[in-house]
């Protein structure tokens, strides 16, 4: 039989979710105005959308965008997986 991937885990470091969270925060839609993050963290929208609560949401294979389940799993900062 074939075999497919349905759902992954994604080790990041907070530091860098935190950046990459950090440098679309502010970023605006030329056409409404509002902020892009809006549409990109789901019910939370822009003011109560967090780095973690973006990232599940990209990673929600319901959000009608993601190929499949992605869970992100964010790892204080210095420390590895595992």
């Amino acid at each position: 039989g074939a075999s497919a991937v349905l759902e992954y885990q994604v080790f990041y470091s907070r530091r860098h979710a935190e950046a990459a969270f950090a440098s679309c925060q502010n970023v605006r839609l030329p056409a409404t105005g509002g902020y892009a993050i809006a549409t990109m963290c789901g019910r939370y929208g822009a003011q109560l959308c967090t780095a973690q609560r973006w990232l599940d949401f990209q990673g929600d294979k319901n959000n009608g965008l993601a190929p499949l389940q992605i869970d992100f799993r964010l790892l204080p900062n210095g420390s590895e997986p595992g």
